[in-house]
């Protein structure tokens, strides 16, 4: 069965970091990074957070990822939030902080009339940003196609997700500082079984970036079968 990689933070994941007027940045990072899978025939999901789309963006999606799934990544990845604070709304949360259920429908359908016209676009799965949520959220994703809610170890027990009620859907869960991590580390752990996460925005800042892709995907090839 081949390995499917994570790959978090379309258009962006960090605030600090983006320029609403450089849009053409990120998307030649995304095209470079994507590209790279592309072309080893490595299946991945791209995590989007649709309401933050700009003008263009969903040309972009639609001649970049072929290969790939385009997948919810939240709505707006908690920009709402106050920014310099947005770690303490993690426990609570992180992007579906307060949020109702009403409030969570709104936003969930604003973003699928956005990403239906995304040709590679898939409902089946989400990627919580911040790895965080709340029951709200499983209790609206219950009646619609999620299947699977993707997430990580480093908070499931700590915030509760444990004990959460998933319905049918299923928590697919990486493992902190293991498979979720920069990639020139995660290229290490490849004997672990849990799920390949990457965030572009951060593995972008390193000059060799591309390179550490191409020697993780050339180590999962080998072991894909």
């Amino acid at each position: 069965m081949k390995r499917i990689v994570r790959i978090d933070d379309f258009p962006h994941g960090d605030l600090s970091m983006f320029s609403r007027g450089d849009h053409m940045y990120y998307r030649q990072k995304v095209a470079a990074g994507l590209e790279v899978f592309e072309k080893n025939d490595i299946p991945y999901i791209l995590g989007t957070s649709a309401l933050l789309f700009q003008s263009g963006d969903v040309e972009f999606l639609n001649s970049t990822v072929k290969k790939g799934k385009v997948v919810l990544h939240g709505f707006n990845h908690g920009w709402n939030l106050p920014w310099d604070k947005i770690t303490s709304f993690w426990r609570g949360g992180g992007e579906f902080f307060n949020l109702s259920t009403d409030d969570i429908s709104e936003r969930y359908h604003q973003s699928v009339e956005i990403l239906k016209n995304v040709k590679s676009f898939s409902e089946e799965d989400f990627i919580a940003p911040f790895n965080c949520y709340t029951q709200e959220l499983l209790d609206f994703l219950k009646n619609t196609p999620v299947k699977r809610i993707h997430t990580s170890d480093e908070f499931w027990e700590l915030y509760g997700l444990d004990k959460m009620e998933y319905y049918s859907m299923t928590p697919v869960i990486s493992k902190f500082k293991v498979t979720y991590d920069d990639a020139h580390k995660v290229v290490n752990h490849l004997d672990d079984p849990s799920q390949i996460t990457l965030h572009w925005c951060y593995d972008a800042q390193r000059p060799n970036w591309l390179s550490e892709y191409q020697t993780l995907c050339t180590e999962i090839k080998k072991r894909n079968v």
